[in-house]
């Protein structure tokens, strides 16, 4: 990634793992601070079940009306990928962010596997990172 030292985040998928590191980011935000020299924040959440009971508190302005807004978004920087899937709206949101000169972390194996090359050449291209 770049040199910048504040990052703007959208988390797209809030199941299990999307959760948890919202919960995790949110927790620990003072001590990654500290640790890297880098400030965040999660500026925008977008779930497929926005009514599902979660154990944690989300702003209502944070949530997209759409998860696509992710990777168009001005304020955007760094979209999280954890939609699972290796075609839909993964691979749209994905393939859009990085066009969009967003850097984007995944825990998808899936869209990885099948789409790794093509993504990685792509980010390159865009001078942004993949990350997975």
């Amino acid at each position: 990634m770049d040199k910048k030292k504040n990052f703007n985040i959208a988390i797209v998928g809030l199941g299990n793992i999307g959760s948890r590191l919202y919960k995790h980011l949110t927790h620990y935000k003072n001590s990654i601070k500290k640790k890297t020299n880098t400030n965040f924040e999660i500026k925008f959440v977008s779930a497929k079940n926005k009514q599902k009971k979660r154990n944690i508190s989300i702003n209502k302005k944070k949530w997209l009306k759409n998860y696509i807004e992710a990777s168009i978004h001005p304020d955007i920087d760094i979209v999280i990928e954890l939609i699972g899937g290796s075609e839909g709206p993964a691979k749209k949101l994905v393939f859009n962010s990085l066009k969009n000169k967003k850097h984007v972390i995944t825990a998808n194996k899936a869209l990885i596997a099948k789409y790794g090359d093509t993504l990685s050449k792509l980010a390159e291209k865009n001078k942004v990172n993949l990350e997975f």
